[in-house]
């Protein structure tokens, strides 16, 4: 029971981290979800409720990675797929500790024409981004394996469309063929919605 628990703590992240920043987006003074990415709401007074959304849903996150190897380390693509979601988990946390680039009017006070100043902090948020998006985006495929060889299609081809998508809408986003800020809130809460599925879609042991 408390293993289950812990799996499904990752429902529980998803739900901090869609309903929490959503709020801020269009609570936070000047703040513009076409020009800012998500992470920034961690900047300038207030910030600190971001912080602790990065912090608390790595923390779930962790939690759940555990629920899954308890789970699946005996099944195909187990080990790999549960590693994979606790470094999501452990890139969410170090994005939460390491303040994103501050710049283009935001936080309020930052010139409008400002590029986001890399310093050693963004750079580490940057970094951590990678950590947390690659790990979830490459646990889509190591749970695709998992379901086709246990004979779960349906959700084998949703692991791995979840998988793909994600990197192209950061693509849109860095290409600017897509508002970046869109780009990435989708792109995040598409990895959310998968996970918060497959703990759903895996069977009560």
């Amino acid at each position: 029971m408390a293993e289950r628990l812990m799996l499904h703590a990752g429902i529980a992240a998803a739900l901090l981290f869609f309903i929490v920043p959503t709020i801020l987006i269009y609570t936070r003074a000047g703040f513009d979800i076409e020009r800012h990415a998500i992470s920034m709401l961690s900047l300038g007074e207030g910030g600190w409720v971001m912080k602790t959304v990065f912090i608390a849903s790595g923390l779930l996150v962790l939690s759940c990675a555990y629920g899954l190897y308890t789970e699946l380390s005996r099944a195909p693509g187990g080990i790999a797929a549960s590693l994979l979601v606790a470094a999501y988990g452990a890139g969410l946390i170090l994005a939460g500790i390491f303040d994103a680039p501050e710049g283009l009017g935001f936080p309020p006070g930052t010139p409008m024409d400002q590029q986001p100043e890399m310093t050693t902090a963004a750079i580490l948020h940057s970094i951590a981004f990678m950590i947390a998006f690659g790990g979830l985006i490459l646990s889509c495929f190591a749970f695709a394996y998992h379901f086709w060889q246990t004979e779960q299609a349906v959700w084998a081809a949703i692991s791995v469309a979840a998988g793909i998508a994600m990197p192209v809408l950061i693509g849109l986003g860095m290409s600017m063929t897509v508002a970046p800020g869109i780009a990435f809130y989708w792109a995040a809460m598409l990895g959310w919605l998968w996970l918060a599925g497959v703990t759903l879609a895996l069977p009560q042991g």
